[in-house]
């Protein structure tokens, strides 16, 4: 499976990865489904995103899914945008047409990746790695940006998650691919992100995402971690 094919499957997207799981796992389910629905809110707005951004629907599906997330997490506040101004907000923030943009989505862009040496082939071997172990190939041409790219990370989290639903009891493998792909990449740069699209004036319904963004990563990782503790004692 090529990680491009988890592309734009949002919330509702999660049983197209073939998956059974025991209501027990239900939590993991969520949890799966909202990293599916972020990456298709960070991705370009077009189609069913630009229609959940500009009509504040995204709320309505993360309210169920946050409900049955395995620790307690609460919802962001959103004001409302029309979808006319959400692409242009999108291009004004995130597009490299003109250059550098305001708030980059690639990894490569953040800490000191960019002024090591090798910096940048290092963290491409080191994502591609993950990608594979788990059974994805990346394909440039398909995928949406480069391995950093926010939307493939997120999708890959979305598609680890959903696997250590029908992994049976332990799962270990998974979460603790989960933690540490948090560790070494999403969770590292993702607060950053966050940081500076929230610090951006007028970033629309991206400021409410990125804020809430950075808040999930900081459960995800905590959760991940208690998981491998547990996983180790079994």
């Amino acid at each position: 499976m090529e990680l491009s094919d988890l592309a734009g499957g949002g919330a509702e997207a999660t049983p197209q990865l073939g998956v059974d799981y025991s209501p027990d796992k239900a939590g993991d389910a969520a949890r799966s489904a909202i990293y599916a629905l972020l990456a298709r809110l960070f991705g370009y707005p077009k189609g069913e995103g630009l229609e959940l951004l500009g009509n504040g629907g995204w709320l309505q599906q993360l309210q169920p899914l946050v409900a049955n997330l395995p620790y307690p997490l609460s919802l962001p506040e959103i004001e409302q945008t029309s979808a006319g101004s959400i692409a242009a907000t999108y291009s004004r923030l995130f597009d490299v047409a003109h250059g550098l943009p305001k708030v980059s989505v690639l990894e490569r862009r953040y800490g000191e990746i960019g002024r090591k040496n090798n910096g940048e082939k290092k963290l491409w071997e080191s994502l591609l790695r993950f990608y594979s172990h788990f059974g994805l190939e990346f394909a440039q041409s398909a995928a949406e940006g480069g391995p950093d790219h926010l939307v493939n990370q997120l999708e890959f989290m979305h598609y680890l998650s959903f696997l250590q639903c029908g992994s049976g009891d332990s799962g270990g493998d998974y979460w603790r691919g989960q933690r540490d792909f948090l560790q070494q990449h999403l969770g590292r740069w993702g607060a950053q992100f966050a940081e500076q699209v929230v610090a951006e004036p007028d970033s629309g319904p991206y400021g409410q995402l990125g804020a809430w963004l950075s808040v999930f990563l900081e459960a995800e990782l905590a959760y991940l971690q208690v998981g491998v503790e547990q996983t180790l004692e079994l």
